[in-house]
């Protein structure tokens, strides 16, 4: 009887304070949605590592601009910066720039992730986005706008909140920030928990 009631005791100390209370892995992730009617946005290219990146070229990836995509998986999974800051300007629409620089190369870039790009069309795409970043350097410094991020606070928010569906708690939940640009200049910030899921990994 003495060893029933002691192997009760260390069961029920189990769930009180084993697995229940094992911390839950974070991970973060964010999107920007503009709405401004065809103006292309521009970000400064200060985010931190995105992992969601493995299609894009790291000729892109290392601009000092941003211009080809607007989400990101913050790498590695569970790093948890204490700020991600946002800096972005309203732009040219798409027939604007290429009125000025030419038609985007948009097969060199599809043939450069696919692997199997030349050498002409690697120049042609270097090229435009060399022009292209070098237009964007004539941007007024006041037209910049900024948002910033506080992960650790959106952490603290749902420590104790599980997220909706089934999913697995081993791969831990997701706090991803839905950034809406407004074409007044405004911008909204909703957030969503996820859990964790292995089909997640790669999406721009």
């Amino acid at each position: 009887m003495k060893n029933l009631m002691l192997l009760i005791s260390l069961a029920t100390s189990l769930v009180l304070s084993g697995c229940s209370a094992m911390p839950i892995k974070n991970s973060i992730s964010f999107q920007i949605n503009d709405h401004l009617k065809g103006q292309d946005v521009v970000y400064r290219n200060n985010w931190p590592e995105c992992g969601n990146l493995s299609g894009i070229p790291d000729a892109l990836k290392k601009q000092k601009y941003i211009t080809t995509y607007s989400r990101c998986k913050v790498s590695p999974k569970g790093y948890i910066p204490q700020q991600i800051i946002i800096e972005y300007v309203p732009w040219l629409t798409m027939e604007q720039v290429q009125k000025t620089l030419g038609e985007y190369p948009q097969k060199a870039l599809s043939d450069i992730v696919l692997g199997f790009a030349t050498e002409k069309e690697k120049n042609e795409l270097e090229i435009w986005n060399r022009k292209q970043q070098e237009l964007i350097e004539k941007i007024p410094a006041t037209a910049w706008k900024r948002i910033v991020l506080t992960p650790p606070q959106e952490i603290k928010k749902y420590k104790y909140q599980v997220p909706e569906g089934k999913g697995n708690r081993s791969r831990g939940k997701e706090i991803h920030y839905l950034i809406s640009l407004n074409p007044d200049g405004s911008y909204s910030i909703e957030t969503k928990l996820y859990w964790v899921s292995k089909y997640q990994e790669l999406w721009n």
